[in-house]
């Protein structure tokens, strides 16, 4: 995690899930553009993201979320490592436009798990876009 995505997490307050609450999300994993369901288990929930344990290591990219989890529907994964046989991950809420989330929904329902979406180079360039102004605004807020 660069130093100031940690200096971002310092100080929130993260909330233990206390009863089971499972979570199915999708992934469009950055090393091949290949979408990937999983199925998760929320460990515990913050204004910036939640953290999940998964018994198959997830690996870094856009996340979506089949139902909303704290009223968000994307993320991106910050980290993940095995843990007691387990994966446990660290996912980062992103805030999209209506306009990028439909061209985004639209990308995945067309599209097959375990094979690249459609129109990659624009989704991905969208969320990039997306990942740099949340870090720039974060960035003038901690000044």
């Amino acid at each position: 995690m660069p130093d100031r995505d940690k200096q971002r997490s310092i100080g929130v307050q993260r909330h233990r899930v206390t009863r089971d609450q499972d979570c199915s999300l999708g992934v469009i994993s950055f090393e091949n553009l290949e979408r990937i369901d999983y199925q998760a288990k929320i460990l515990d929930l913050s204004v910036i993201g939640i953290g999940i344990e998964s018994p198959k290591r997830i690996p870094p990219g856009i996340i979506w979320f089949r139902k909303c989890v704290s009223g968000q529907k994307y993320g991106t994964l910050v980290w993940c490592k095995e843990i007691g046989g387990a994966y446990r991950a660290g996912i980062q809420f992103l805030t999209l436009s209506r306009e990028e989330e439909d061209y985004i929904t639209r990308q995945i329902e067309e599209g097959h798990p375990n094979e690249p979406v459609s129109d990659p180079d624009h989704i991905v360039s969208q969320l990039i876009d997306v990942i740099k102004k949340e870090r720039e605004h974060s960035a003038g807020q901690s000044r």
